[in-house]
């Protein structure tokens, strides 16, 4: 008897500490996950501006064309 009330006791200390840690486990398992989308969505806005910066330089390119062209007709 004396050793089920030792296990019981037992039980009872270590349980708070268990809770604790799977809390903890799952916290940061979810941050671990925010971090990654937001790491997929850095390199997905990286992209984006990396192919707007090549269309601008490219619309930028036509207009001196046309400018030139204009300055030839005058």
């Amino acid at each position: 008897m004396m050793f089920m009330g030792t296990i019981l006791s037992l039980i009872m200390l270590l349980l708070p500490v268990l809770v604790i840690a799977v809390v903890a486990y799952f916290i940061v398992k979810t941050v671990k996950g925010f971090e990654r989308r937001a790491d997929e969505k850095l390199a997905l806005e990286r992209e984006h501006n990396e192919i707007m910066r090549k269309r601008i330089d490219e619309l930028n390119d036509r207009v001196v064309e046309i400018e030139k062209l204009l300055k030839e007709v005058e």
